[in-house]
Parts: structure tokens; sequence; C-alpha cells
């Protein structure tokens, strides 16, 4: 069995690491604490991830990074697709990697990640994409960095969180800070909704130099 991920173990948002860097040098806005960038989630992620790192963990990421200007929560034209999976292939040397996009332009294959479709608004959409052969096993890390709106963001986790082995994390990114008392209510609700999964949540809140709009994560963990 896989170590259980301590999602309260304890972080300095404000020193750079080494996954930081990763995923800066692939293009991913998940990175360093310095003001250009708009997140620094790396820091938590490294502290949570880091003795976990050469295990052979299933992580799935909702929202590739689409550079189409017309596709809700594109990066702009300068964004590079898949980044940030390339990112935990790097730091994660013995995983599978999986991802899913709205944008079918995103959508690539190379060795150890895999891509689908997915609209993260329609439960039936999101359902069929579970039903790919290869996402048909438990995921041990989801992240959600797709469609940064509440409703959104609620829609996927009750139609994802099911996917999760046992001691396996859920993490929502880009939460609004103007939302957390929706969803510290939601918690609440989530608590009663999945009772067989014995889910613990934290609300993760990122000090950063210049982004007090939605640098939170929602972090949730099903419990052995």
């Amino acid at each position: 069995h896989k170590p259980t991920i301590d999602i309260l173990a304890e972080f300095d948002p404000s020193k750079a690491t080494p996954l930081c860097k990763l995923m800066n040098d692939f293009g991913s806005d998940k990175g360093a604490p310095v003001v250009r960038l708009s997140h620094n989630y790396t820091t938590y992620y490294s502290a949570i991830f880091s003795p976990h790192q050469d295990q052979p963990l299933r992580i799935f990421e909702m929202g590739i990074g689409s550079n189409d200007p017309t596709v809700p929560s594109n990066m702009g034209v300068e964004g590079r697709p898949g980044a940030s999976l390339r990112g935990w292939k790097a730091f994660f040397p013995k995983a599978q990697v999986f991802g899913a996009d709205i944008d079918r332009k995103a959508l690539f294959s190379e060795e150890r990640i895999q891509t689908f479709y997915c609209d993260m608004t329609k439960p039936d959409v999101i359902a069929a994409m579970w039903k790919e052969p290869a996402l048909a096993r438990s995921l041990d890390i989801i992240v959600e960095d797709g469609l940064h709106v509440f409703d959104a963001q609620v829609t996927f986790f009750e139609n994802a969180v099911n996917k999760l082995a046992k001691g396996g994390v859920y993490i929502m990114e880009d939460v609004a800070t103007k939302d957390l008392p929706r969803f510290e209510a939601k918690i609440r609700e989530w608590k009663s909704q999945f009772t067989a999964l014995n889910l613990s949540f934290r609300i993760v809140r990122i000090p950063h130099p210049s982004n007090t709009v939605n640098n939170n994560l929602l972090v949730a963990q099903r419990n052995r």
C-alpha cells in the first residue's frame, strides 16, 4: 500500500523549491513565489508530494492548458499546453500521468502521459471519460486546474472524487477568494454526501506578493 499523502504538511510559501523550478521550466504557472508569476502552489506541492516522488502513482489533471484565446480560462497565446503534465511526469519518474481538456487541440500523448477530452461542466461527459480503459483504475492524485468558476469546480469535484484511491488527494486550484465562504458551506455538504469516502478537507490560502484574487487551494483526501 502507498503511504497516505500528508495534506497538513508545513511549507514556506516564500521559498522556491526544485518543483517550482521544474514547473517553471516546462511553462506551468503553478510556479515559484516571484511577482511575475500568478501562483506559488508548488511550494505546498513540494511539501506534500516530495516523500512520494519514487512511487508508481496515477496522477490526473483536469485542464491541460489551452492557448486558444476563444477557450474559457485559456493561458493566452504564449501558453504551453501540457506544461504541468510534463512537470508531473518529470517530478514523479515512475508515475502514469493523465490529463483532460475541453480544447481538443490541446490533447496529446507521449511516454507516460495520456490525455482525453472532457467538458467539466457536464456530468455525462465526465462519466464517459472515466470509462476510458486507461482511467478504469483509481487515481492517487487528482488536480483540477480547468474552468475556474464555482459551479464548474463543484460539478467536477462531485463527479470525480469517487475516482480517488484510498489515501489519495484531490486538489482544486484557483479557488476564488470571494468564493471561499461558499466552498466552506459545500465542504459541510460533501462530508455528508460522500460519507463512504471518509473525506477530510483543507483550504490552503497561500500568501503571494501579487495575487490575492485566487491563490487558494481546496484539498480533499480520501482517508483509509
